[in-house]
């Protein structure tokens, strides 16, 4: 009987070495199980994704992986469905049996989502003006936006920046993905084709201005017909002002005493004095416990994601807007 129970410890620990995974494909839309769904086991990894294997759930909308990797880090199920790639993370030491895959039906009307927060962080140096912007896209429907001609969002990009832009696109609980800026038949004009599902995604950009253009800042919104738009901030770190008919005070956050304004219309020449960065402005405040810190940390799960460490963009941008956002400055200013 020993011999026996010896011979079953390597099997049993083989079984929980390698567990099955097993749940169903929900669709948010309809709230109805998804059949003839193809899902895709990966595994990040410094080489990048890793695919363990595919699957395709049931009539009932159920599926099962026969095997995972659990305890060396987290796995990812993946759908491509109507033009939007859904997925679900699955860290390690969780279940993972009775695992929810939800996916959403796609339209092409831009109506179903709306801009929510469009900021515009404005930090001039000597050598240069660097730019990150901030979108905050909403969709409260229970449909997915996925719409390559429009995009998900289109922006402006001046001449100055040589058509040089770092994208990144952030759905709901998801991380920072770095998207292409796809020129446009208009002028300086860019979209971004990145499907907006239920709930908020962030785009980020970031290009950088030469020396000398940063004195006066030109440019415009870029709406996509149908897509309500929103309020639109310039924020400049301590040190730095903007001046100009097209904008107007909003104040100083009281956190990161960061200047912020109003965008009037759609169109702006703002002209840009003095400099300094919001980085410095942070750093002096580190010994005040009670404001939130802007911290470049990352996630569990990019220890497992080499190749994707420098593409977390707008990482300070969003703190700020963070900040902004529970702030009574963006009160007043609706």
């Amino acid at each position: 009987m020993r011999i026996a129970g010896a011979l079953c410890i390597p099997f049993l620990a083989a079984s929980l070495a390698f567990g099955a995974i097993d749940g169903t494909v929900t669709n948010g839309t309809s709230n109805q199980p998804q059949p003839n769904v193809t899902l895709t086991l990966v595994k990040p990894g410094q080489g990048g994704m890793r695919t363990l294997g595919t699957t395709t759930s049931d009539p009932q909308g159920r599926f099962r992986f026969a095997k995972d990797e659990p305890g060396g880090g987290p796995q990812l199920i993946q759908v491509d469905y109507q033009g939007a790639t859904y997925t679900t993370l699955l860290t390690p030491n969780v279940p993972t049996s009775g695992v929810d895959v939800r996916i959403y039906e796609a339209t092409k009307s831009p109506a179903v989502t709306r801009i929510a927060q469009h900021m515009i962080l404005v930090e001039p140096s000597q050598s240069q003006t660097t730019i990150n912007e901030t979108l905050i896209v909403e969709n409260a429907t229970k449909q997915t936006y996925a719409n390559p001609e429009l995009g998900g969002i289109r922006f402006y990009l001046p001449p100055a920046a040589d058509g040089q832009v770092r994208v990144s696109a952030q759905g709901a609980a998801g991380m920072p993905i770095p998207r292409p800026a796809i020129k446009t038949n208009e002028s300086n004009v860019f979209k971004v084709d990145f499907p907006v599902k239920p709930g908020e995604t962030q785009f980020s950009l970031s290009y950088v201005l030469p020396v000398g253009s940063p004195e006066t800042l030109r440019g415009r919104i870029v709406n996509i017909k149908g897509q309500p738009p929103g309020p639109v901030r310039f924020v400049v770190p301590p040190g730095v002002t903007l001046e100009s008919k097209d904008i107007q005070s909003l104040g100083q956050e009281p956190r990161t005493q960061a200047l912020i304004y109003n965008l009037i219309g759609t169109a702006y020449t703002v002209d840009v004095k003095g400099m300094g960065t919001l980085t410095q402005a942070n750093n002096a405040d580190e010994s005040d416990a009670d404001v939130p810190q802007v911290v470049e940390a990352n996630p569990p799960v990019y220890h497992h994601l080499g190749w994707l460490l420098g593409l977390a963009l707008g990482v300070l941008t969003l703190g700020l807007l963070l900040l902004y956002r529970s702030s009574p400055i963006r009160a007043a200013g609706k």
